[in-house]
């Protein structure tokens, strides 16, 4: 029995190594009973399925299954392959990710973030509602990893204060106690909190009732401080502070094209689907996508806000005004961390005026209506890339010390010295950008392009999507509700970026088969993957304040699962009314050739 368990426990030791080892050899009967080039490439997508979702294999490396595996099934040459890796959205991500960088280079984010504390006040619900606004604007733009690091030691500073000032409110009220006769005398006395001595002159008052041991308060400092470290409601408090950081992460990264790697899987995948049928692209750029995205990421994190401070606060907590030292405390405590940055350097003046150009030429090569400065050259020649790119290139080369000779006030310490001055550094440069750059990130995005290219030019994507044509009997507006609910409860166990590349090409031919236009599944349900609230394993945010000790599972169980249902039911709102109105998401594009969908679907049913 014990040599079992001890062969039990080194297997268990190399799980991964078995899973790698021993799943194409049970999947292989798949193109075996299957003998088709549909057959064959769903082998390939059952394995890359598998090691993503057990991460067998860094979620990377099994990015790169697709140049490997179908060509050796004969499914796709590896030369068509291997041109998905780099693709114009790739190179957009790659560009706002190298911007992103030197935003945390500098620590401009944090300037944001500790600014907008100082805005908001310092009572629990304005401090919760301060973390979640720039952390939700700063993952908009910078890494949701990177945002929700940066944030939750200024969480953790500020529920110290908190900790600290309540120790100090509970040792100003320790009295001692003496019981003579039945009659209890309280005697004040001087307490020294944090180095500081309270005098207060000694003062007896007796109270004529029974002598209960339970009555009196305790004369251990230690015992009261400890409790209530551990009360309740500063528990509470800790838990909803940290939650709100991760969840106004994950909501962030909705708003914008360049928040998270999906995004831009989406928009690649939308444009490769629209581009096979001869149009020029799908329509999803930055502009455009904020117009769908931002105003329900907006109200999604709006409703997080209410529903955190309600569960974790109590509705007194959320409706009801309190003042009172701790709030003092907490206000200085986040001013002093401000203070302690500084007026705002070069540097940091330099990036923002970068990236505020950034966000203007971004939205405004392709603008709602009307014709941005992208309509000066050809069509479909330059994309949101361009931009990014422009702005990295420049960051590379901008010196990120002011130049001397707009110093006017500066005085040349050595005069008549013409001694070759040391070369200023740039405001980016590569070594930073190697270190920090998410360079998975880029594979990943790829694997899934090439992925989505065997399945579409193979015809598994129409085979599975005529399989799910079971949902043509619901109304549209139901079925995108049932998808995304479905999405988002799976990406609670799997990866965002890798439940979007296996379900997106499935989905855009499902809506193709309904006559629907294939934004009207792709949009919402890849917005969908990022609202998983409920477990530490669902986003790297998630894992990070689970790390800090103040949540159990089953704290994010409770207050994900409603969070879950509010944001889905914004999507729903989002996709019927205003993305509806803008993309026309109910009728299929004149661009697709119905008499082409409606045969190859014949040709699948045969």
């Amino acid at each position: 029995m014990s040599s079992l368990r001890n062969t039990l426990r080194d297997l268990l030791a190399v799980y991964k190594t078995l899973i790698v080892l021993i799943t194409p050899l049970i999947l292989i009967v798949v193109p075996l009973s299957w003998n088709t080039t549909e057959g064959k490439c769903a082998y390939g997508l059952l394995l890359m399925a598998v090691y993503w979702v057990t991460e067998a294999l860094p979620l990377a490396a099994t990015a790169l299954l697709p140049v490997l595996v179908f060509p050796l099934l004969g499914v796709m040459k590896a030369s068509e392959l291997s041109s998905n890796y780099i693709k114009e959205s790739s190179i957009f991500g790659l560009g706002g990710l190298m911007i992103a960088i030197a935003v945390e280079k500098w620590n401009l984010h944090k300037r944001i973030a500790l600014r907008a504390l100082l805005m908001v006040g310092s009572e629990p619900k304005w401090l919760m509602f301060g973390f979640m606004l720039p952390t939700w604007f700063l993952s908009m733009w910078v890494s949701n990893t990177a945002t929700t690091a940066m944030m939750i030691p200024i969480v953790g500073a500020v529920l110290d204060e908190f900790k600290l000032v309540k120790k100090a409110s509970h040792a100003d009220e320790i009295v001692l106690t003496e019981t003579t006769n039945g009659v209890v005398k309280t005697t004040d006395v001087t307490i020294t909190v944090n180095g500081n001595k309270k005098e207060e002159a000694p003062k007896q008052d007796e109270i004529n009732r029974p002598n209960d041991k339970n009555s009196s308060k305790p004369n251990n400092m230690e015992n009261i401080f400890d409790g209530e470290e551990n009360s309740e409601s500063y528990i509470r408090m800790c838990k909803g502070m940290s939650l709100c950081v991760a969840y106004a992460a994950n909501i962030g990264g909705t708003g914008s094209l360049s928040g998270t790697g999906p995004n831009l899987i989406m928009q690649g995948q939308a444009d490769q689907i629209f581009q096979a049928y001869g149009m020029e692209n799908s329509g999803v750029n930055f502009a455009s996508w904020m117009v769908f995205a931002l105003p329900g990421s907006i109200i999604c994190v709006l409703l997080a806000w209410l529903w955190l401070s309600f569960y974790f606060l109590g509705w007194r907590g959320l409706v009801c005004k309190r003042h009172n030292k701790s709030n003092d405390r907490v206000q200085a405590t986040i001013r002093k961390s401000y203070d302690e940055l500084g007026s705002m350097s070069f540097p940091e003046i330099v990036v923002l005026i970068h990236f505020i150009v950034l966000v203007i030429l971004w939205f405004f090569r392709q603008p709602p209506y009307i014709d941005g400065w992208g309509a000066l050259f050809k069509p479909g020649f330059v994309g949101d890339s361009a931009a990014a790119l422009l702005i990295v290139l420049s960051l590379f080369s901008f010196p990120s010390e002011r130049p001397a000779v707009l110093c006017f006030r500066r005085k040349n310490p050595f005069p008549g010295d013409n001694r070759p001055r040391k070369s200023v550094p740039a405001i980016l440069d590569w070594p930073t950008v190697e270190k920090k750059f998410p360079w998975g990130v880029l594979l990943l995005i790829g694997g899934g392009f090439a992925l989505a290219d065997a399945c579409e030019k193979s015809g598994l994507s129409a085979f599975i999507g005529e399989q799910l044509e079971v949902f043509s009997s619901m109304p549209p507006w139901a079925m995108n509700l049932l998808l995304t609910l479905i999405i988002a409860m799976l990406t609670e166990v799997t990866s965002n970026s890798a439940t979007t590349t296996l379900i997106l090409p499935i989905l855009a031919n499902l809506a193709l088969l309904l006559n629907l236009n294939p934004l009207y599944l792709m949009f919402p349900c890849v917005i969908a993957a990022s609202f998983a609230f409920m477990l530490p394993v669902a986003t790297p945010p998630n894992a990070i304040v689970f790390a800090t000790g103040h949540l159990s599972v089953k704290d994010m169980a409770l207050a994900g699962f409603p969070l879950n249902f509010i944001c889905i039911g914004v999507l729903a709102l989002a996709t019927n009314l205003w993305g509806e109105a803008y993309f026309k998401l109910s009728v299929l594009p004149s661009g697709f050739n119905r008499t082409e969908l409606n045969t190859t679907s014949n040709m699948i049913n045969m």
